[in-house]
């Protein structure tokens, strides 16, 4: 996923699908606050709770 398509999502609450470092899928549910680009290590989607790289976000479904 890219920023210009996660952007919509910032002050949402999402249930979010990830890969982990195993590659299994992982859900998480959390309020977008922000997004950044860490040089380096890519963009990421900062949450209340937690950050996930968008390199490895597969699907972001809004719950509002």
């Amino acid at each position: 996923m890219q920023i210009s398509q996660a952007r919509e999502y910032v002050g949402c609450n999402c249930s979010v699908t990830w890969m982990d470092f195993t590659g299994a899928e992982q859900t998480t549910v959390i309020k977008v606050d922000n997004l950044q680009f860490v040089p380096l290590y890519g963009a990421y989607l900062v949450g209340d709770s937690e950050e996930l790289n968008l390199e490895k976000v597969t699907s972001i479904r809004p719950l509002d």
